[in-house]
């Protein structure tokens, strides 16, 4: 099963009230609903590839909707075999969508929901859960790319939907057109994809979601650490070798004894150790009695630079 299935089937495993079922169809019929029109007049189609989320919309329709419900059950020929569950509402579909506010057959257009759903935190959230359910998606948290969207048939419900989330939750959902009737709201930041999840109440969810990406997270920083304490032991390597080069050269040169005695120290100290950093290589001249900094380790090394007659590589 597929991470966007587990959430949306987590989602209609909750119990709802009776007005949040309400507003969860109207959510759900908005972005999921079919028209069939027949000399007997109109009936309304909803599917879904879940046997959980097509009993929960059963069970929905059946407290609000007085007239025939059908169900249809079709296996797909694809290699994956997917059955998809198809509940078809027939008799007093246009009642039934009247009263849940859903469309307005007398301009064909969906009906922008209730202001009453929109100022009710908890009746928004089961309207939300509703599109979602019906046309959402988001990738599982073992993928490198966080992506959730939603899917709509025009542009009018695509902006609807965003501003509402935008602007009530503050999320970040952008629009993209992919085709005249699918248009897609999608957002990929991590902490967002989080929210919407919680948002939504698929708490369970949302602990494998952050559990995968805390997870993901650790592992890239402790790869990061390592990078960098690889490139700075390399770097010290090849600062090292150089040092001892300018060190051997002045000693073949006979200009070594001419230095002073805490330069010849530190000299030394770095032919025994070409391994050392210049951290190490205080605290080495410490014991030794020389007071130093890593700044003055530096600064001496400058100074080797210098008198070998090679520029420093800073």
């Amino acid at each position: 099963m597929s991470f966007a299935l587990k959430v949306k089937e987590e989602i209609v495993s909750h119990s709802f009230t009776h007005i949040q079922k309400q507003t969860f169809l109207c959510g759900f019929i908005k972005s999921n609903g079919e028209f069939i029109y027949t000399s007997t007049g109109i009936k309304l189609r909803l599917s879904t590839i879940s046997n959980r989320i097509a009993r929960s919309l059963l069970s929905m329709c059946k407290e609000f909707f007085k007239g025939e419900i059908q169900i249809a059950i079709i296996q797909s020929q694809s290699l994956k075999k997917q059955k998809t569950f198809h509940l078809t509402l027939i008799g007093e579909t246009e009642a039934f969508l009247r009263d849940l506010e859903i469309y307005d057959f007398n301009n064909h257009k969906n009906i922008a929901v209730n202001e009453t759903v929109l100022k009710t935190d908890d009746l928004l959230r089961a309207y939300i859960a509703g599109m979602f359910v019906a046309l959402g998606s988001v990738n599982s948290p073992e993928t490198i790319n966080y992506h959730l969207e939603v899917q709509f048939k025009d542009l009018e419900s695509a902006e609807y939907f965003s501003q509402i989330l935008n602007k009530k939750y503050d999320f970040d959902f952008k629009i993209l057109v992919r085709s005249e009737n699918k248009i897609i709201c999608y957002i990929k930041k991590s902490a967002l994809v989080s929210d919407f999840i919680k948002l939504v109440d698929a708490p369970i969810s949302v602990m494998e979601f952050e559990n995968e990406r805390i997870s993901r997270d650790l592992v890239n920083n402790i790869n990061r650490i390592q990078n960098i304490d690889i490139y700075n032991q390399r770097k010290t390597t090849s600062t090292a070798e150089k040092q001892t080069k300018q060190i051997h050269w002045l000693k073949e040169q006979k200009m070594f004894n001419a230095l002073s005695d805490r330069i010849k120290i530190l000299a030394n100290l770095r032919l025994a150790n070409p391994e050392m950093s210049y951290l190490e290589l205080a605290q080495a001249m410490n014991k030794k009695g020389h007071k130093i900094t890593k700044s003055g380790i530096s600064n001496i090394f400058r100074t080797i630079d210098k008198i070998a007659g090679v520029d420093h590589e800073k």
